[in-house]
């Protein structure tokens, strides 16, 4: 073989493993799981469900305002809202409340149907997530009273893949800062 074949040969080798090692590195960049998409669609999706929650008409006939009026109220704006005005009521016997829904409690049933609904969406999808309403106390970032809480499997602060969206809300009472965090 003459030097000339010989340098065909050599060119032909390097021409065929550097087809190969681009056809590797696109195939592990095309296997690879887009984690930067997968935090957005979480997110996106604890930011959705939050404000499709808050934004839920209560068509229960059952519900009715302070005086006995039929109402359709919405649960983060005048359910939670209340929830927050008559917290100190809602372990009391008969405790007072401007909403009385399935009678309950305001807090108990806003509980009661962030559990149901939630438990409906992301829980059918097998989603662990984790849903409080706290009201911020005055005077101090750590003061707050939890208005209530919606647990599914869980989803605690040291899980990597957790995604958190917040809802605040401005009441009578101080502060409320709703939270749906959705893990996995």
């Amino acid at each position: 073989m003459n030097k000339k074949a010989q340098m065909e040969m050599i060119g032909i080798v390097v021409i065929v493993i550097l087809v190969t090692l681009g056809m590797l590195f696109m195939a592990q960049f095309a296997f690879k799981e887009d984690k930067t998409k997968k935090v957005f669609t979480a997110r996106g999706l604890a930011a959705s469900t939050l404000g499709a929650l808050f934004k839920t008409t209560v068509t229960d006939p059952g519900c009715v305002q302070e005086f006995g009026a039929a109402a359709l109220p919405q649960i983060g704006e005048e359910l939670l809202e209340d929830c927050a005005l008559n917290y100190e009521t809602k372990d009391e016997p008969n405790g007072y409340s401007l909403y009385t829904c399935g009678g309950m409690h305001t807090c108990e049933f806003v509980e009661g149907s962030a559990t149901s609904l939630l438990g409906d969406t992301l829980g059918k999808w097998g989603k662990k997530y984790h849903f409080t309403a706290k009201l911020l106390v005055p005077g101090g970032k750590t003061n707050f009273i939890n208005l209530t809480e919606v647990k599914n499997s869980g989803c605690p602060k040291t899980q990597g893949d957790r995604d958190c969206s917040q809802q605040p809300l401005s009441t009578e009472a101080g502060q409320v800062l709703a939270e749906l965090c959705i893990c996995g």
